[in-house]
């Protein structure tokens, strides 16, 4: 175990009237509509043979302070393949003069736990509604899960969604299984840590006390990247021979585990797979050639559909048969890329890694639950790796998927030996957006344009996946929405779209709109503001409130060129000044010109981050003010003296 400062940690009692306590916690929580007073887990590892399995007690007690905290009176239980729910008590305590009336649950529901994007989960869920929960009452729940495999156990999180007076972990194991753990987003905190030691056991104990309830903000995190958490793990156990075995100890483990998951692959090669390869490949004159084909037949021909189905939700299916199927998840899909690439005579490395979601490094969490998807990795020359994800269906080669950037991959290089590499973050110049239209004034105020908007890399695949599958109402309807400015009386006259399924060109729409309102004149002058678009206008940061920091897809440059003819009988009275503010993070250009008959505005806005950190909003919040200022800058034409 890690070192730590050994403090008893103390048993909370709960003996004071309900009327007291309410008090108590809501001037110690104002504002709070509830509090856990007690937020326990108790394990207990056990050693079964050659394996080890442990015993999960889960104690909640919340109390409700408030009427709005009946929101909390539903609750829920997970079982699944990994995690088998033993016992489950769930009461309420309804305050009655100094002491407490309990009122237990009688009505449980199991249901398959459907999860959006999941196909077939085996996770069930055990829901319950508490009964009689109003101000002062007390929702406790008592439940026990039995994991039957030791390398796949959950974080305990000090924190939770309500404040928190006690939280409280113990793992009470055997002398001779290696526990070992990791703390994250615990600084400030004060965790009380003991250890005992009895007989032929051993009892760890983490605890902490008047824990905050958590920031909500929007475009957050996950509760990962700063809940105050545990994670823990067997490192080693004993074997039947008395030897001890390596559970966890560091990657090489971890690669062991996920090695035999796909040890077993059907070898035998598929005939009509091998057609399809060997078709692919006519023609190719580079291997980088195929496999770009072989990447992108995956991405047009099978379907992406997940899994979690116990062990099945780590283990590929065989090439040939999701190749026959025409479907599979992640794992699946990667593992037939695999396969088509070796026929076509290139190898490639299956490939573990976690998505942005979660916040770990394999250099300081070696566990299951450190990654949650699985790519082809193919390496272009010595350390130039391609990052292939088949299940993000419009993604180009070269790139890998926007929620897998900066993370770690993990390589299966061979049976016994295994890589871990970074994935890149891409630059803001692989996404941009270019928007360049024509204008003219028409007789009543409005303007009359056409124009073409370009849209490349992670932009292109997400507009690509919007517009995919639409009828021509839907269609219409969208187009309209991503292409309008100016005001609320914008309407597309027509357009049209192309390069839907080209990846290598840019995604391009095509438009004609009119603008009705929109110019404004006085006496001889005309006003014209060509900030059609005002991207970040409304995207100031309450830097005193907001906390956590704020997450951005990828980075991107969005460029606007709009042109507009001169009126006649008009002159240029004003052009504004070239504006412009660069920060790393985020940062603009607006410059404008007369060319010939032409008045030409280019807009240049960026953005380069995927993880804005609070002490950056005062710097963000400097460059919208600024290009606030640039959007609130007019042309003026004035009407040439006969």
């Amino acid at each position: 175990m890690g070192a730590a400062t050994l403090v008893a940690a103390p048993h909370m009692a709960h003996a004071q009237q309900p009327t007291q306590l309410v008090a108590e916690m809501q001037a110690k929580f104002p504002g709070e509509k509830a509090v856990y007073l007690d937020y326990r887990t108790d394990l207990t590892f056990a050693v079964q043979g050659d394996s080890v399995v442990v015993l999960a007690r889960h104690h909640q007690d919340m109390l409700h302070l408030d009427a709005q905290s009946a929101m909390y009176a539903n609750d829920k239980v997970f079982n699944s393949h990994f995690s088998r729910v033993q016992k489950l008590d769930a009461r309420t305590l309804v305050p009655a003069g100094n002491s407490y009336k309990t009122v237990k649950v009688t009505d449980y529901k199991e249901k398959f736990e459907v999860q959006s994007g999941i196909f077939y989960d085996d996770t069930r869920s055990t829901t319950w509604s508490f009964p009689a929960v109003t101000p002062g009452a007390r929702t406790v729940t008592d439940y026990t899960v039995r994991h039957p495999d030791p390398r796949f156990l959950l974080p305990f999180y000090f924190g939770s969604y309500v404040p928190v007076r006690h939280a409280e972990l113990t793992i009470t194991a055997p002398k001779n299984v290696k526990i070992s753990h990791r703390m994250f987003h615990v600084e400030g905190l004060k965790i009380n840590f003991s250890k005992q030691e009895k007989g032929s056991t051993v009892t760890y104990r983490w605890s902490a006390d008047d824990l905050p309830s958590p920031p909500r903000d929007d475009d957050g995190p996950e509760a990962a990247y700063y809940l105050p958490h545990l994670v823990y793990f067997v490192e080693e156990v004993p074997s039947a021979d008395g030897q001890a075995r390596r559970m966890l100890a560091g990657v090489p483990e971890l690669y062991s585990l996920y090695s035999g998951f796909v040890s077993k692959l059907d070898p035998q090669e598929s005939p009509a797979l091998r057609r399809v390869v060997d078709s692919l490949a006519v023609g190719a004159k580079t291997e980088q050639e195929k496999v770009q084909r072989v990447y992108y037949w995956v991405q047009d021909n099978i379907r992406y559909v997940a899994f979690e189905n116990g062990m099945g939700g780590f283990i590929p299916r065989d090439a040939g048969a999701v190749y026959a199927k025409r479907y599979g998840d992640c794992k699946d899909m990667a593992n037939l890329t695999r396969e088509m690439l070796r026929m076509a005579g290139i190898k490639s490395y299956l490939t573990w890694i976690g998505t942005r979601d979660l916040p770990y490094r394999y250099s300081e969490l070696a566990t299951p639950g450190v990654d949650n998807h699985m790519i082809t990795t193919y390496e272009a020359s010595p350390g130039q790796y391609v990052f292939l994800d088949a299940t993000n269906k419009y993604m180009p080669f070269g790139m890998p998927s926007a929620f897998i950037q900066g993370k770690e991959a993990l390589l299966a290089i061979d049976g016994k030996n295994c890589k871990v590499v970074p994935v890149p973050v891409m630059s803001q110049e692989r996404s941009p957006v270019s928007d360049v239209s024509q204008l003219v004034l028409d007789e009543k105020g409005g303007l009359r344009g056409k124009g073409s908007l370009q849209l490349l890399g992670y932009p292109k695949v997400m507009q690509s996946y919007a517009l995919d599958g639409l009828d021509q109402t839907e269609e219409t309807k969208y187009v309209k929405a991503l292409l309008e400015r100016g005001n609320n009386k914008f309407f597309v006259d027509k357009y049209s779209v192309s390069h839907l399924d080209t990846r290598e060109k840019p995604l391009t729409i095509d438009y004609e709109y009119r603008l009705q309102d929109y110019v404004q004149k006085l006496d001889d002058e005309i006003y014209v503001n060509l900030n059609l678009e005002q991207p970040y206008a409304h995207d100031k940061i309450d830097a005193a409130k907001r906390r956590l920091p704020r997450v951005n897809e990828y980075a991107s440059q969005n460029h606007t060129r709009t042109e507009l003819e001169i009126p006649a009988g008009y002159d240029v009275e004003y052009l504004p000044p070239v504006a412009e503010m660069r920060d790393p993070v985020f940062g603009f250009k607006v410059k404008y010109e007369r060319q010939g008959n032409k008045i030409v505005q280019d807009k240049e806005v960026y953005i380069n981050y995927l993880l804005l950190q609070p002490q950056q909003f005062g710097q963000w919040n400097a460059v919208v003010d600024k290009l606030n200022a640039a959007y609130r800058e007019t042309v003026i034409f004035k009407r040439r003296k006969v």
